[in-house]
């Protein structure tokens, strides 16, 4: 696995921890490292792309980014982001239109956890 991304699968949520830049030259490269981890087996129920390390985000990084949430929600995959707040990966999150289109959290755990059934919530919503 490349150092500039990282993936964990705890209880059917695939986490990407997206590090580095997001930009018109990397968007490919990208976008087929999400569109594989969606694909692998079993499948998992939720795909969180945390941004808290990327150092950019272009405008078509982001667009690329609403592709693979689409075809998450294609196959029935919730998906959310991660982006720190007062950033500007998070500035272009929220211009883009990406942030009306996905949920966008502070942090994984609460990520996760909003996505879980009631009965196994351990954080409130």
């Amino acid at each position: 696995m490349r150092d500039d991304i990282a993936t964990e699968r705890p209880g059917g949520v695939l986490v990407v921890e997206v590090r580095g830049e997001l930009d018109i030259d990397s968007v490919l490269r990208w976008t087929t490292v999400f569109e594989a981890a969606i694909c692998e087996l079993p499948g998992p129920h939720l795909l969180v792309l945390d941004l808290g390390l990327l150092e950019f985000l272009s405008v078509r990084g982001a667009r690329g980014m609403l592709g693979a949430f689409a075809r998450c929600r294609q196959r029935g995959i919730a998906g959310c982001l991660i982006t720190p707040p007062g950033t500007d990966v998070e500035r272009v999150v929220r211009l883009t239109g990406l942030a009306g289109e996905v949920p966008v959290f502070e942090h994984r755990l609460s990520a996760i956890a909003a996505y879980q059934p009631d009965a196994v919530r351990w954080l409130p919503r």
